[in-house]
């Protein structure tokens, strides 16, 4: 027979007599207080309970589950990290993943405050602040191209790898791996004497991470030397401890912050499909910018040359000749219109002439038809028609009686012949 002290346990055996022993009914139903470390709140809500006033890096800790599903509001979203509470439940062992959990039942605020922790944070970033740290425009840029990077973290954890494989798919950058403790006791000086052999290297940036954790695993990095150790650094740090919750000081005071491992290793240089798509569109950019010279090199070609044409003589000449030719259109048009306009002033001018002319014959005939009426009437034929005669004395007709003296040899003239006479 073997003796218990001898005896090989499975690991279903511990497992066992692990749960029946924190499953006994004097667990069913106890009170535990403590320290709130840190909250997760949803359907099945976590809080960490620790000893007041101790380490968060060496206090003990105990995991209290609530679920919605018992219907009790344990009002849960009033408290705040440091607050001390107490809570009643039942003790419940996991064998898988050997895990210890206070389902809770009732809750009770023992003692509202910010806690140790918090309040040592809280004077540690009002330091920093005094010195400068917190401001802004002290931190230094990440070169855009990193040739040499450091990477701090543990060395067996996820985010060495994931850093790797991020920094592996960008820009090649050879990289350092300096191993750190990044939770427990001893993890903040890991991380300062990590810096200080960080510091006797030529660096382009330094990666400090972790991938996540609890607010007791990342109490490390609220750490006032760590945060003196990166603020201190001429070189670039950048900060990717894998936390959405609260802000770490670490994350206050380095050069870049970023949520996890893999987005701290994105800021170190630029993607191979960052640079192919600057490349592309540089090269567009180019044929562009190309195009546009060339383009306006052929504007200016083309006003240059209208600038020599409009310059030449031969241009002159032609502009001269353009202009003698219009002058001559123009001309002959002006020539036109007044030969038209005097052609049809000498038509009217010919009627009124015409008109006039044959209106002043009218008259003229009308006037010579009276006249040849009045000198009818006093032709001497006709006179001597009517009795009366002509007298001349030597060829010369006599009007007067006066001309004629007594012994004058006449002549009378009458119709049917003629008389010689002598005065008595």
């Amino acid at each position: 027979m073997t003796s218990s002290k001898n005896k090989s346990y499975s690991v279903k055996e511990i497992s066992d007599i692990l749960k029946a022993c924190f499953e006994n009914p004097a667990f069913s139903d106890i009170r535990v207080y403590g320290e709130i470390y840190s909250i997760k709140l949803g359907r099945f809500s976590y809080v960490e309970l620790g000893d007041q006033g101790n380490k968060q890096t060496t206090s003990p800790i105990i995991k209290c589950a609530f679920s919605v599903f018992y219907g009790n509001d344990y009002h849960l979203e009033e408290l705040k990290v440091g607050d001390v509470i107490e809570v009643r439940g039942s003790l419940s062992y996991y064998p898988h993943g050997s895990s210890l959990t206070l389902w809770g039942k009732e809750v009770s605020m023992l003692q509202s405050q910010l806690g140790k922790n918090l309040l040592l944070k809280r004077k540690t970033l009002e330091k920093l602040e005094k010195l400068g740290y917190l401001d802004e425009s002290r931190k230094k840029q990440i070169p855009q191209y990193c040739q040499k990077v450091a990477i701090l973290t543990a060395e067996t954890g996820a985010a060495y790898q994931d850093i790797l494989k991020t920094l592996h798919d960008r820009f090649p950058v050879n990289t350092v791996l300096f191993p750190i403790v990044v939770q427990g006791p001893s993890a903040s000086s890991s991380i300062v004497k990590a810096f200080q052999r960080v510091q006797t290297m030529d660096f382009d940036a330094v990666i400090l991470g972790r991938g996540g954790g609890s607010k007791t695993d990342l109490a490390c990095f609220d750490d006032e030397k760590v945060a003196l150790a990166i603020a201190q650094s001429p070189i670039p740090v950048i900060t990717c401890i894998g936390h959405t919750i609260d802000t770490a000081i670490a994350d206050r005071v380095s050069d870049k912050m970023a949520i996890t491992p893999t987005e701290g290793a994105s800021l170190i240089n630029p993607s191979l499909d960052d640079i192919k798509s600057r490349n592309a569109l540089f090269l567009e950019s180019l044929g562009q910018g190309l195009e546009d010279r060339i383009q306006q090199a052929a504007l200016n070609l083309d006003s240059f040359k209208r600038t020599l044409e409009s310059l030449s003589p031969m241009k002159k000449v032609t502009d001269s000749q353009q202009k003698i030719v219009a002058f001559n259109q123009q001309l002959s048009l002006a020539l036109n219109h007044v030969l038209t306009l005097k052609y049809n002033q000498n038509q009217q001018f010919t009627s009124l002439l015409d008109n006039f002319i044959r209106s002043s014959v009218r008259m003229a005939d009308s006037r010579l038809l009276a006249f040849s009426q009045v000198l009818g009437n006093y032709n001497p034929e006709s006179l001597k028609a009517k009795g009366y005669s002509y007298i001349y004395r030597d060829g010369v007709k006599i009007n007067s009686i006066s001309q004629l003296e007594k012994g004058d040899l006449i002549t009378i003239v009458y119709t049917d012949g003629r008389k010689e006479a002598k005065i008595i």
